[in-house]
C-alpha cells in the first residue's frame, strides 16, 4: 500500500520528521546483543550516514576527513573491544555533524551543542491559548506545528477569535515550538501576509534509498522528482525551485502590527514559520531574547531501524538552497528586537512578563 503525504500547496516544502523527540524507551534484548551483532549495527549506521545523509558530502571534506575518520575509528574500536553499545557510538558520531535532525535515537543529544532549555524557570510548558491582553492587543500562543495539539481547527478558531476581538495588534507566541509541518501555520501566514515573499527551496541527495522512499508517496509532482532522480547522474536533485514564492490574493486589513515571540527552543518548522513571515509580512516584528535553535538546513528524515536493538536512526534526505552561504543551523535565527528582560517565572497558557512587554511596545505605536 502506498503512503499518502500532506503538502503545502503554496510552497511544496516537505517536513516528515521535524519535531525533535530525544526521549528514549529501552527495548528488550539490547543488553544481550553479541559483539558481532553490535559491530554489524554500528557498521550499518555508518553506511547509512555516508551513503544517504544529505550533509555528508559537504561536511566531510579534504580539510575535515581525517578528523571524521579518526572519530569513526575510535567509536568502532570502542564497540568492538570495550563493550560500548553501537547506538551510543553512533550517537556521538552523528553529533559530529552538528545537525539536530541527524540522530541515533536519543543518543546524539548529549554530544550536540548546547541550546537554552529554560530549566531555571519555575515552569516552562508553553501551552496553546488565545485571548485579549488589552483592548488593543490580542495574544495567540502557538507552541507546536505537529497538528495534534493545537489542531488545524484550533488554529482557525484562534484567528476567528482575533478578528472578532477588534484588536489592532496581534502577538503570536511560538516559544517552545519545536516543529511539525508547515501546513498548520499557513493560516497565520495568510493572515499576516502583506507583500510577496520568497523562501529557499530544497534539493535531495540522489541515492537508491531515497528514490525508494519517495516512490512510496502518492503525489504527482513528487513522482516527477523520482523520475528525475532515476535518470540523473547528479548527486543532488532539485525538489523545488531554488526560490519559492509566497503569494496570496488577499491582504487582511488587520492586524495593523504583529509580533512573533521566539526562543531557543523554536526549531525546524517553527523556524520555517519565522523565515516565511519575515519574508512576506512587513508588519510583523520578531521579538525574543535568544536565537532560535538552528535546526532547518537539513530536513526530511528517513527513519532506519537498527535490526537488533530496534533503535531508529534519523537520516535527513534534503538540504536547503540557503547552503552553503546562508545556513542557520550553527547560529539559529536572530530576533529583530531583543527582549531586555529576564526569563519569566512561568510560561504555560498565562500572559507572562514578555507578552506584556511586547504589548507595550506595540501600543506605543498606536496613533
Amino acid at each position: 500500500m502506498k503512503k499518502t503525504f500532506m503538502r503545502n500547496e503554496k510552497i511544496k516544502l516537505l517536513f516528515f520528521y521535524v519535531l525533535l523527540f530525544f526521549a528514549y524507551t529501552p527495548l528488550a534484548g539490547q543488553e544481550t546483543i553479541s559483539s558481532n551483532a553490535d559491530l554489524a549495527e554500528f557498521d550499518l549506521g555508518v553506511r547509512e550516514l555516508e551513503t544517504n545523509y544529505v550533509g555528508f558530502p559537504t561536511s566531510v571534506t579534504e580539510q575535515t576527513r581525517d578528523q571524521y575518520e579518526a572519530l569513526k575509528a575510535r567509536c568502532r574500536q570502542q564497540v568492538d573491544k570495550q563493550g560500548r553499545k553501537p547506538w551510543e557510538a553512533l550517537g556521538e558520531l552523528y553529533a559530529w555533524f552538528g545537525d539536530f535532525h541527524l540522530r541515533a535515537g536519543g543518543y546524539s543529544q548529549p554530544y550536540m551543542r548546547k541550546v537554552p532549555t529554560y530549566e531555571e524557570m519555575k515552569e516552562y510548558n508553553p501551552t496553546k491559548t488565545f485571548r485579549k491582553v488589552t483592548d488593543h492587543t490580542f495574544l495567540i500562543r502557538f507552541p507546536s506545528c505537529m497538528g495534534d495539539d493545537p489542531t488545524q481547527e484550533w488554529v482557525q478558531q484562534s484567528i476567528d477569535a482575533y478578528l472578532a476581538s477588534g484588536c489592532e495588534n496581534l502577538i503570536i507566541d511560538i516559544r517552545g515550538n519545536g516543529g511539525g509541518t508547515d501546513d498548520i501555520f499557513n493560516p497565520y501566514e495568510k493572515l499576516l501576509y502583506d507583500r510577496k515573499g520568497y523562501v529557499d527551496g530544497v534539493e535531495i541527495r540522489n541515492t537508491p534509498a531515497h528514490i525508494a522512499e519517495m516512490a512510496e508517496i502518492e503525489l504527482d509532482w513528487l513522482q516527477q522528482v523520482v523520475e528525475t532522480m532515476k535518470k540523473s547522474q547528479d548527486e543532488f536533485v532539485a525538489m523545488t525551485p531554488r526560490q519559492v514564492a509566497i503569494a496570496y490574493d488577499t491582504i487582511f486589513p488587520r492586524p495593523h502590527q504583529a509580533a512573533l515571540i521566539i526562543d531557543g527552543q523554536v526549531a525546524s518548522a517553527g523556524e520555517q514559520m519565522v523565515l516565511n513571515l519575515r519574508s512576506c509580512s512587513q508588519r510583523t516584528t520578531i521579538y525574543g531574547r535568544d536565537n532560535t535553535k538552528g535546526c532547518l538546513d537539513y530536513s526530511n528524515c528517513r527513519g532506519v531501524n537498527l535490526p537488533q536493538s530496534g533503535i531508529t536512526l534519523y537520516i535527513p534526505m534534503t538540504r536547503s538552497c540557503r547552503l552553503p552561504d546562508r545556513g542557520i543551523d550553527q547560529t539559529g535565527i536572530a530576533p529583530d528586537v531583543r527582549i531586555p528582560l529576564p526569563l519569566p517565572e512561568t510560561l504555560t497558557d498565562n500572559v507572562d512578563e514578555w507578552t506584556r512587554w511586547v504589548t507595550k511596545e506595540l501600543e506605543k505605536k498606536i496613533n
